[in-house]
């Protein structure tokens, strides 16, 4: 009776492997013949660049974020936002919501500056889905028939040890199938934004002056310490110059007197 049930494992396994095989010969099948519909499954990345005054910078990007969070009906995930106030005023922020709050989002963003650059990347996730689908209904299959395999185990324990270890994988594989699945379909039902917020193009007059300013110290420095640099480079050549000058100008005049 062991030997039996241990055969009957092995033959799952063989059809568990033979069905991965099958399963990508339809698929390629199903491309070649154009049956493959993978425009229903696009995902897009939109990508929007505003120039606003430096006083804005910080309000936009508060405003943005804030209206991100407040739209749940759309789903809207803020993914990534930072705000950096170094030499050109700047922020960034990126986040993931349905196309009708994606396109909310980009017109808020475009009437709080001036839109310098805008576009959207698409990615067609038909194959990938496709692929994630077909592993799934194997493993679920796969997983019904360890189950009923081990209902007819009986009191064979070293038979049903290995079916339960080997659902036990299953289930594990079948949870990432899962998870992975459930990411494509994230990607293709929600929008990705990116948005930068900078002021470079329209920061005040006084703001490159008053840099200037508060580097000065830090230039002046930093010139000197450049000057004492160059002149540890410079001085053994002057030394040289001074030795070797009065020697090279009485052995040129000497030449001049053999010459005569």
């Amino acid at each position: 009776m062991k030997k039996v049930y241990i055969s009957l494992i092995g033959l799952l396994l063989l059809a568990g492997c033979g069905g991965k095989g099958e399963s990508a010969g339809q698929s390629s099948a199903a491309r070649l013949d154009g049956k493959e519909k993978g425009s229903e499954f696009l995902a897009y990345e939109h990508n929007v660049s505003v120039d606003t005054n430096e006083a804005q910078v910080r309000p936009l990007y508060e405003q943005v974020v804030a209206a991100c969070k407040a739209d749940t009906d759309n789903g809207c995930l803020l993914l990534d936002s930072s705000i950096d106030g170094g030499r050109y005023v700047h922020a960034r922020i990126s986040m993931r919501a349905k196309p009708a709050g994606i396109k909310k989002l980009v017109a808020l963003v475009a009437a709080g500056g001036d839109v310098t650059s805008q576009g959207t990347k698409v990615e067609d996730l038909g194959r990938p889905v496709l692929d994630s689908k077909k592993r799934l209904d194997m493993l679920k299959q796969y997983q019904a028939q360890l189950q009923d395999l081990e209902k007819r185990s009986g009191a064979n324990v070293d038979a049903l040890i290995k079916v339960t270890k080997e659902l036990a994988t299953v289930q594990v594989e079948l949870e990432q199938a899962t998870a992975a699945n459930a990411l494509l379909m994230q990607r293709i039902d929600t929008d990705l934004l990116n948005v930068a917020i900078s002021a470079e193009g329209k920061q005040s007059f006084w703001r490159p002056v008053k840099r200037a300013l508060g580097n000065f110290t830090e230039n002046l420095s930093e010139g000197v310490a450049n000057a004492i640099t160059a002149m540890a480079y410079i001085l053994p050549w002057l030394i040289a110059f001074v030795l070797l000058f009065p020697l090279g100008r009485k052995g040129w005049r000497r030449l001049r007197g053999i010459k005569r």
